[in-house]
């Protein structure tokens, strides 16, 4: 039976339908300058990654690319402190002064070309650069793109009036030929005013109708 209607299928004069295929380059609708300068061979993650722009906020959770890290030598960290005593540790002379009554010690006073670093404390070699005057750096633009967004951000839209439509017109114009200036009156009215307008709304619709 289902040999006999796949021959019919096949003698029949019907064309059968041929589904175009998807396309898999989506078009940016979105702002201009991102659209110009996406690229569809990209995806979304690498085009963001280019621009200097982020996808998600927080912090990815996986299906990242991993950078290949360099077979190089073990590096020695300088914030591992271990116990071991450290064996480079070279005698030096220093002056000590003593009570002379007690014999305590007072203080030792180091020469001046001593090293600053006698018990080789790995922090001490580690140079903290000093606050910066300038802006912060994670506040500066990192691309081209990204100083372009945050001008066109920055540019204040102007607010364009609102414009009536000709049957508004025509409607305050009856209202007020109507009642004239009494907004009490305009707002009770159900035959005019069948959505009950409040009398600021209206107040303000006929402001704008005599500034035509």
């Amino acid at each position: 039976m289902g040999r006999e209607l796949q021959k019919k299928k096949n003698r029949s004069s019907i064309s059968k339908v041929k589904h175009k295929p998807k396309s898999k380059k989506h078009p940016i609708l979105g702002n201009p300058i991102v659209a110009a300068n996406w690229d569809q061979s990209l995806t979304l993650s690498q085009n963001y990654h280019r621009l200097g722009l982020t996808r998600k906020l927080n912090a990815p959770t996986g299906g990242t690319e991993r950078k290949p890290i360099p077979s190089t030598a073990p590096q020695k960290d300088a914030l591992n402190i271990t116990n071991k005593v450290s064996q480079a540790l070279i005698p030096t002379e220093a002056h000590i002064d003593r009570d002379p009554d007690t014999g305590a010690i007072l203080r030792v006073l180091h020469p001046a070309s001593s090293s600053s670093n006698p018990l080789n404390d790995p922090l001490n070699n580690i140079i903290i650069p000093p606050p910066s005057q300038d802006a912060n750096p994670a506040q500066r633009p990192s691309t081209n793109i990204v100083a372009q967004l945050e001008q066109q951000a920055s540019m204040a839209k102007k607010k364009q009036p609102r414009k009536q439509s000709e049957r508004e017109r025509e409607w305050i114009e009856r209202l007020v030929g109507r009642w004239g200036t009494d907004v009490v009156g305009m707002r009770r009215d159900m035959e005019l005013n069948p959505m009950q307008q409040s009398e600021g709304d209206l107040r303000r619709r006929i402001e704008r109708w005599r500034e035509r």
